[in-house]
C-alpha cells in the first residue's frame, strides 16, 4: 500500500521491479484476486503502483504479468497497451489451472489463441519502444514467447547467424 517501498528498492540498487497485476478487467480481478483486492488496495491501486514504479525505475524497467486465458483476449491487449504506454512491460503467460485450486478442471484456450496473443503483445512492445534487452532484463524468465518472437523477427537466433569463413 505504501508506494515509498518502490523508492527503497531503487535506492537499494535494484535495476528492475515486478508486480503482477494478474487480470486487467476490474470485475474479473475482484473475483479472481480477492486477496489483492482486499489487502493490496485493489485494482486501481495496483495500476497506480505500476505507473509509479515506471516513473522511479524508468521505461521498460518494470514488469507485470496478466494470466492469459481467464479474461477475453481484447481485455488483455487493452491492459498490455495501457501499461506499455506508461513504460511497463506486461507479459501475458498462459493460464494453467492448478490441481486443487478453485479452477481445477477448467482449461486454458487453445495454443493458437495464445500464439496470436503473443504476436499482438510483441507488436505492442515494439510500438512502445521496448528493446529485447529490456524484456530480457525485467522478465522473471527470459524464455517467453514474446522473447522468441523478437528474436525471430530480428533474425537474431543462431540459425540466422552467418558462419565466418
Amino acid at each position: 500500500l505504501d508506494l515509498e517501498v518502490v523508492d527503497k528498492y531503487k535506492e537499494a540498487g535494484y535495476r528492475t521491479i515486478a508486480m503482477n497485476l494478474e487480470v486487467w478487467d476490474k470485475h474479473i480481478y475482484k473475483a479472481v484476486c480477492p486477496g489483492k483486492e482486499l489487502e493490496c488496495g485493489g485494482w486501481d491501486h495496483w495500476v497506480k503502483a505500476l505507473e509509479y514504479a515506471a516513473q522511479v525505475f524508468g521505461h521498460g524497467r518494470v514488469r507485470s504479468n496478466i494470466v492469459a486465458g481467464i479474461e477475453p483476449k481484447q481485455s488483455i491487449l487493452e491492459g498490455v497497451e495501457y501499461l506499455a504506454s506508461k513504460g511497463v512491460v506486461c507479459f501475458a503467460g498462459a493460464w494453467n489451472p492448478n490441481p486443487g485450486s478453485a479452477f481445477e478442471g477448467h482449461r486454458s484456450p487453445e495454443p493458437s489463441w495464445h500464439f496470436d496473443l503473443a504476436r499482438k503483445i510483441t507488436a505492442i512492445f515494439r510500438r512502445a519502444g521496448f528493446t529485447y534487452d529490456q524484456l530480457y532484463d525485467c522478465a522473471a524468465s527470459p524464455t517467453t514467447l514474446c522473447h522468441d518472437i523478437y528474436k525471430i523477427e530480428d533474425e537474431a537466433l543462431p540459425a540466422f547467424q552467418q558462419k565466418a569463413g
